[in-house]
């Protein structure tokens, strides 16, 4: 197999963004860019009304930050229900089915099982399903599952995409992505990197995320796996369906 030139991969991504609806333009970067510039903005305001608005001091996981990623992942959680009911390959049901599991997992992490919201209403830290036990902010696994996370998404968004003609399977043709997705993936980097050198290099003081400021970056992430969702639910056709359809 050979890969792909430098050029081959500019030619298919632009190629991709050309032809891209101005409601993709929307979805994919122009609306997440300007709710980060935003949040950035509120976050390094000093104006205390703006900071909380992202960043409450009492509880950060109360701003509109933690609560936007809530948002996706609860969008996320309605398509898989709705594709592991309604897809035709049991392959599918199950993939979509073992996806609606771990988002729910990963909700549940988001909100330390009910924690926040229990802090919120009573003041109380405990959890509202009683005993439990974080799994990502256990020891070391929080820097383990972002690594992992980054690696997977590397793979998936950036990589995948221009290998697809080279590759032959039916199945992993599905499961690739389409190129233009990897807009999403340089908005991720730049959510993560611009607010870590706006406070590493002291040009605006830090507005209380201390050593989570990746949180920016978590909304992008979400988004980046809500659009790829999107895509194998409504956009691309598990294979030999649309063959079956026309040949009943």
């Amino acid at each position: 197999m050979h890969l792909p030139s430098i050029k081959q991969i500019g030619t298919f991504l632009t190629d991709d963004i050309r032809n891209m609806s101005m409601r993709e333009h929307l979805g994919y970067w122009i609306v997440p860019a300007a709710v980060l510039a935003l949040l950035i903005s509120f976050y390094f305001s000093s104006i205390p009304a703006l900071v909380t608005i992202v960043c409450p001091q009492e509880n950060w996981e109360w701003g509109m930050l933690e609560n936007i990623q809530l948002l996706i992942l609860l969008t996320i959680l309605g398509i898989t229900i709705f594709a592991a009911v309604k897809k035709k390959s049991m392959l599918q049901r199950l993939g979509f089915s073992f996806l609606t599991f771990f988002t729910l997992f990963v909700f549940l992490e988001e909100i330390d099982y009910g924690a926040h919201l229990q802090h919120y209403i009573s003041g109380s830290k405990d959890s509202l399903l009683g005993e439990y036990y974080n799994v990502h902010n256990q020891g070391n696994n929080a820097k383990i599952f972002k690594r992992s996370v980054y690696g997977i998404m590397t793979l998936i968004f950036v990589i995948a995409p221009f290998l697809s003609q080279y590759i032959k399977n039916p199945i992993l043709q599905y499961l690739i992505p389409k190129p233009k997705i990897f807009i999403i993936a340089v908005l991720a980097i730049a959510a993560d990197l611009i607010p870590r050198l706006l406070v590493n290099f002291k040009v605006f003081e830090d507005g209380g995320l201390g050593v989570n400021i990746g949180e920016f970056s978590e909304i992008v992430v979400y988004q980046i796996f809500l659009v790829y969702l999107i895509q194998l639910v409504f956009e691309k056709e598990w294979p030999g369906i649309t063959q079956s359809k026309r040949n009943p």
